[in-house]
């Protein structure tokens, strides 16, 4: 499946861009973005380059199709603004940081995923590998937890004022981390001690070598000019620029770290510049003139040829790294607040107050978008990509005397999941087990664990107790509420009426089999919808009554109740979990969306 969707792109990229010299091509305004209701405060591109999302002071996150210029999707849990976003470098997880606490977000699920923090701030950051997330804390303390599973492993000590930036070194071994009084930490990310502090800077980058560190000025005046360089292994102090007169604004690395550009404010003669630096001996190289007006940001194109730079005058400026010579101006009419590239440098992106413009390089000097439209729909996601996002919405229900079975998380607000009347029988109150991580990552499925562990279990909030809170013997449903849940655990993904289902198309049936290990899926062929049940072909075992089944978009139809040794089962259809929902009057957040 990756390598289809990989072909496609490339397909799609040969289509419309022919030459791989950008300033031989045509940069083409395609689209407007509009949706935002208040100024926007970040846009990203995700790894692929197929998505580009924006937040803001409308406190919503956005989600846009690059390729068609369309709303995809807004995610509406914050309830303050959203100052920064970040994709993980898989590109399946969003991270956003607002005024209220840093949110996580799977994007196949378009779910939030708590790290059960509150008191979070807006500074985050994915490692290089996707595998740790740093955030910083109220206290001025730095935590990391596991990108995976979402675990907490550790917290870093030793900032004394409220931290402003976080970034890890591109090998992933260090954290650098800087505070208001203008001081930087590295610290061991695989011990957490802390290794070197740096004054002297708030703002800073790795060089993409990991060996040189950055920063710029700070709260005191004689800094706000200066641009410091480091040596990341010693902290040792190497140059100092000073050609800038007055307040630096921004600085980025060239992709192979020997070019350093800044942008300044040149209060003596009211310029605003960009200057090229030579990193290994410091030397000021070129001035780039132009702008008007505030240059409020700059990024080189992934090849390192390209310096782009978006102005308040209403202008975004390409420029010729080598020659330093201005190639190509792109008008928005628009104050340019923060400029984005898409990965391969063919699609350009501009935010200004609560609109989002998007370019992209061609030979021609129009974009027909409807030939494409057929090529933008959604992938289908693959067997192992649907376990991911729906296995940790299962849980294995224990009930001594009854027996065992599965049940599925649809609410985990409220705290409800549904399970089958005949697996809780006559006992209002039952057990529950999340699946827990090993410390790989990996969901442990041995069942002998779970039922000797369970001290440790509930206080990590893996085990927990069900009460049957409504039932219908009629439809073999039960809803049940329960006590907790660890931060883990994940809404089944599922619409409010059953996805229309051909006889004949596959289905995925996740669940606790007996006498297997838990967590467990298997293949069914979905026959017809009968007699208020869906009738399946499949190898369904006891022990999975009430595990979910899904449809080849991982999407809910509904939950096992039963089945033969001639691998018929039938399976409970989610409109009747809706209509036990409604009719018992159980408090839920089902139809919040």
């Amino acid at each position: 499946m990756k390598r289809t969707r990989f072909l496609i792109s490339v397909i799609l990229f040969v289509i419309i861009f022919l030459s791989s010299n950008s300033f031989s091509q045509n940069y083409v305004h395609y689209a407007t973005l509009t949706g935002h209701t208040d100024r926007i405060f970040s846009i990203a591109f995700s790894p692929d380059g197929q998505t580009l999302v924006s937040g803001g002071a409308d406190t919503t996150i956005r989600l846009w199709d690059v390729f068609i210029g369309k709303h995809k999707k807004t995610l509406t849990e914050h309830t303050d603004w959203v100052r920064s976003i970040s994709f993980s470098p898989d590109g399946r997880t969003l991270i956003s940081g607002g005024s209220d606490t840093i949110r996580l977000w799977d994007i196949a699920a378009q779910k939030w995923i708590s790290l059960g923090n509150t008191l979070l701030r807006r500074e985050f950051t994915f490692s290089p590998d996707g595998k740790v997330i740093a955030c910083s804390n109220p206290d001025n303390t730095i935590r990391l937890y596991d990108a995976t599973t979402l675990i907490y492993k550790k917290t870093l000590i030793g900032h004394t004022r409220n931290i402003f930036s976080l970034s890890f070194s591109p090998d992933g071994k260090t954290l650098a981390s800087s505070s208001w009084n203008e001081q930087i930490r590295l610290w061991d990310i695989g011990t957490g001690k802390h290794k070197k502090t740096i004054d002297g800077a708030m703002e800073f980058a790795f060089s993409p070598d990991g060996q040189t560190l950055v920063g710029k000025g700070g709260t005191s005046k004689h800094r706000r000019a200066m641009i410091r360089l480091w040596n990341v292994n010693t902290g040792k102090h190497k140059k100092t620029l000073t050609e800038h007169v007055g307040d630096i604004t921004t600085f980025a690395f060239s992709p192979d770290g020997k070019t350093l550009a800044s942008t300044g404010l040149h209060t003596t003669d009211k310029g605003y510049k960009i200057r090229l630096w030579d990193v290994d001996t410091g030397k000021h190289e070129k001035t780039l003139t132009g702008h008007t007006r505030f240059i409020a940001s700059i990024l080189f194109t992934s090849d390192g040829l390209t310096l782009v730079s978006g102005s308040w005058d209403k202008t975004i400026r390409l420029w010729d790294v080598a020659t330093g010579r201005h190639k190509k101006t792109l008008e928005p009419e628009i104050s340019v607040d923060f400029v984005s590239m898409s990965p391969d440098g063919k699609t350009l992106a501009c935010s200004s107050v609560k609109t989002i413009h998007l370019w992209r390089a061609t030979d021609t000097d129009t974009i027909d978008l409807s030939k494409y439209l057929n090529l933008r729909k959604p992938p289908k996601p693959t067997a192992n990509q649907i376990y991911t996002n729906a296995i940790r919405a299962v849980m294995w229900i224990v009930n001594p005397g009854i027996g065992e079975g599965s049940g599925v998380l649809i609410d985990k607000k409220s705290k409800l999941a549904v399970t089958n009347a005949h697996v809780t029988g006559s006992q209002n109150t039952i057990d529950v087990y999340f699946p827990a991580p090993d410390e790989k990552g990996e969901l442990i499925k041995d069942r002998n664990f779970y039922l000797t562990s369970g001290n440790v279990l509930k206080r990590l909030g893996y085990y927990t107790k069900g009460h049957v809170v409504a039932k219908n013997e009629k439809t073999d449903l039960a809803i049940i509420r329960l006590n907790g849940l660890p931060e883990t655990a994940r809404e089944i993904d599922s619409n409010f009426t059953a996805p229309a289902t051909k006889a004949g198309e596959l289905v995925y049936i996740l669940g606790n089999p007996a006498k297997q290990e838990l967590w467990r899926w298997t293949l069914g062929e979905f026959l017809n919808d009968h007699q208020d049940f869906l009738h399946i072909q499949s190898d369904v075992f006891g022990g999975n009554s009430d595990g979910p089944v899904l449809n080849k978009q991982g999407i809910l139809l509904g939950i096992v109740a039963r089945s033969d040794q001639l691998m018929n089962a039938v399976a409970i259809p989610i409109r009747h979990i809706n209509r036990l929902l409604s009719e018992s009057k159980v408090k839920h957040s089902r139809f919040r969306r």
